[in-house]
């Protein structure tokens, strides 16, 4: 977990390099010349408005280069909102505020005029719908691996510890909100006493849940699997081989999140698939005279194995014009997961 802005503007470089070419950035800014500033201004923005407020992680991913470290990519997660549908930060007003404050307009009106025009239709087609499954999520808002060190196996070494972390911080976040004096219309403190007795074996079920996780995927553990099991991940679970698990099946997890991931390019949701997550949608996006400027996909991780991913891909059903996501293609040394 990063420290410092200036972890943020390693990690934002990291960002701009890897997003240059990505198909929705691309979009945004039509002029390459102006590309690059526009993505530092815009990822500076959503910065402030997820990590800054405090409602948001950042990742920072280092490699050793003799004896230098080097950030060569990260990750921001938004959390599950506080009423436990969907994630933080649902309105489009705060990052929309955030992008004058930053001066997206001055660097390229019709950016900006791009950006707020698929956020809004990011919002009406995925973000509401997948609030009205009434599924806690983190987001995975930006992933990516600068491309000197893309395709080396780095992004999958590293997928077990942001989950770790995730989990760990919605722990950490949960336990906080409960334990948290609460404040009635009257605006009179109720003591911790007085707590609905329901929240609290939740709170035990949820510290279990992560203390279990935390144990299976020890730094030692991690290592080792990176080296020698580069694509299992956190939500494959085959009990009589796989001791990865964060949960049994009798543990009470009906509060654990699901880790939602939008992505928009058909390489990308490949390679967040091969590493567990569950494809649940691909969209077509069109301009304003009609026609497809690309896919958007939208992706799911279960990693306390809730079962909730078929209720998330219910929340579209018969609402969206949907197009079935594409075959996965695997390299020859890789095989799909046997997903749970």
């Amino acid at each position: 977990m990063t420290t410092s802005r200036e972890d943020w503007k390693a990690v934002r470089d990291c960002f701009v390099n890897s997003f240059r070419h990505y198909p929705l950035y691309k979009y945004m800014v039509l002029d390459p010349l102006k590309r690059d500033a526009f993505l530092r201004a815009y990822l500076d923005a959503n910065y402030d408005v997820t990590v800054g407020s405090g409602e948001g992680i950042l990742l920072g991913v280092k490699v050793v280069e003799g004896c230098m470290e080097k950030m060569v990519g990260g990750v921001l997660f938004v959390p599950p909102s506080s009423d436990g549908c969907g994630w933080a930060i649902g309105s489009d007003e705060p990052y929309w505020r955030a992008y004058d404050k930053h001066g997206l307009g001055r660097i390229s009106p019709e950016g900006l005029e791009r950006v707020k025009r698929y956020e809004a239709w990011e919002n009406d087609h995925i973000c509401t719908k997948l609030g009205q499954s009434r599924i806690p999520m983190w987001n995975g808002l930006f992933c990516s691996i600068d491309p000197q060190y893309a395709s080396k196996g780095v992004g999958t070494a590293v997928y077990k510890e942001a989950i770790r972390i995730m989990s760990q911080d919605w722990a950490k976040r949960r336990a906080t909100a409960i334990a948290r004096p609460q404040v009635n219309k009257d605006k009179k403190l109720i003591k911790q006493s007085s707590l609905g007795q329901m929240d609290k074996p939740n709170l035990d079920n949820d510290a279990t849940l992560v203390r279990k996780f935390i144990r299976s995927l020890s730094l030692k553990n991690l290592h080792y699997n990176a080296l020698l099991h580069h694509r299992v991940t956190p939500n494959c679970y085959n009990y009589k081989s796989n001791q990865n698990s964060l949960a049994k099946p009798e543990d009470d997890n009906s509060s654990a999140p699901l880790v939602v991931a939008i992505s928009h390019s058909d390489r990308a949701a490949g390679f967040h698939a091969s590493n567990g997550f569950n494809p649940i949608l691909r969209i077509p996006y069109c301009d304003v005279q009609g026609n497809v400027v690309f896919y958007t996909h939208v992706l799911a991780l279960d990693p306390f194995c809730t079962g909730k991913v078929n209720q998330c891909k219910d929340s579209f059903c018969g609402k969206t014009k949907c197009v079935s996501p594409p075959e996965i293609a695997f390299s020859t040394d890789t095989k799909p997961l046997e997903l749970c």
